[in-house]
């Protein structure tokens, strides 16, 4: 009948399921959110678990409150500093805007997350992408296979490679005097840092799941890789015997 109410103990019901399910859609938001984000496990775990807390500072009638109170209510706890003031999550270490001028003050990841979110944020030309392997795989043998131990996946690697192929190939191939000197993961010289990229190139077929990874290549990469392999070899980087060893690795013998 008209105007007759749900008896108390269904209502509670409704009211708590209805509470429940804002407090999983408020978590699952914020899960989706640290994953594009990309963020350290530490972060990720914050986020969720204030997912559902909003300031207490806002106006308890619905009326007064401007629109700027009413944008605050919607936006969870993570979007703020202690103070109050809108802020987002923190960043995760080693994931700071990449310049191409500073690239080698900006500290070697530790984990493969934090390479990514740094490679995809802050890495946007192959100049800084180039820039930003010289410190996290150039100076370091064993790094790159560390932080993908478990897996390389053919994306990643097709973009490493590229970036390897064309960082090297642009490379002056013979210093001018007055030229300002090339240097990349601590080496100074074409040939040197030649070397530096073949055992980067060697080092990343010992990654987790590469000779999936290998297969996947498409032809612009695989472009990439005879030209570095040619560069290397003409720069006196490697021999032919690690040049065709690079070829078989990569998949291109006959390319």
């Amino acid at each position: 009948a008209v105007g007759m109410s749900a008896p108390p103990k269904v209502s509670r019901e409704l009211q708590d399921a209805v509470q429940d399910d804002a407090l999983r859609a408020a978590r699952d938001e914020a899960k989706h959110r640290a994953v594009r984000q990309m963020e350290g496990y530490d972060v990720f775990k914050n986020m969720v678990s204030v997912a559902h807390l909003r300031p207490r500072n806002l106006p308890g009638d619905a009326s007064l409150m401007t629109a700027a109170d009413r944008a605050a209510a919607r936006a969870p706890a993570f979007s703020f500093t202690p103070e109050g003031r809108a802020s987002g999550p923190a960043s995760t270490p080693g994931a700071t805007r990449l310049n191409a001028a500073d690239a080698t003050q900006l500290c070697a990841p530790s984990t493969a997350i934090e390479f990514e979110k740094t490679w995809r944020r802050s890495c946007k030309s192959q100049d800084a992408r180039w820039r930003y392997l010289g410190v996290t795989a150039g100076d370091s043998t064993g790094r790159i296979a560390k932080l993908f131990k478990v897996e390389i996946n053919g994306t990643v690697l097709s973009e490493l490679v590229s970036a390897l192929a064309a960082g090297y190939v642009a490379l002056p191939q013979e210093e001018k005097e007055g030229e300002t000197q090339v240097e990349w993961g601590g080496a100074n010289d074409v040939k040197e840092i030649g070397k530096r990229v073949a055992a980067c190139m060697t080092e990343l077929a010992t990654c987790g799941r590469f000779a999936l990874a290998s297969k996947l290549l498409g032809s612009k990469a695989k472009a990439g890789v005879v030209a570095l392999v040619d560069a290397l070899v003409a720069q006196g980087a490697v021999d032919e015997a690690n040049a065709d060893h690079l070829r078989s690795t990569y998949f291109i013998d006959n390319y």
